[in-house]
């Protein structure tokens, strides 16, 4: 996942745009009920040398999206 947040950071300065370290936040959507966890424990990402805050909820264009996949509270 670094990776690609690293190359998202490439192209940003290649077309001389900024992204918001503030608002760009990681959302990691649990496995099923039936699906035992793996780990609950991730590795920080950053982007242009910010950390970036994980978060069980966020609102993507007026939709709430949840970490365990429920989406009833825009609703």
């Amino acid at each position: 996942m670094q990776d690609l947040i690293n190359l998202l950071h490439t192209w940003c300065t290649e077309l001389d745009i900024e992204c918001n370290t503030k608002k760009t936040v990681c959302l990691i959507f649990k496995p099923g009920i039936k699906t035992r966890y793996i780990t609950d424990d991730f590795p920080s990402f950053t982007l242009n040398g910010s950390v970036l805050n994980f978060v069980s909820e966020f609102r993507y264009f007026g939709h709430v999206l949840h970490d365990n996949l429920n989406d009833d509270d825009d609703i």
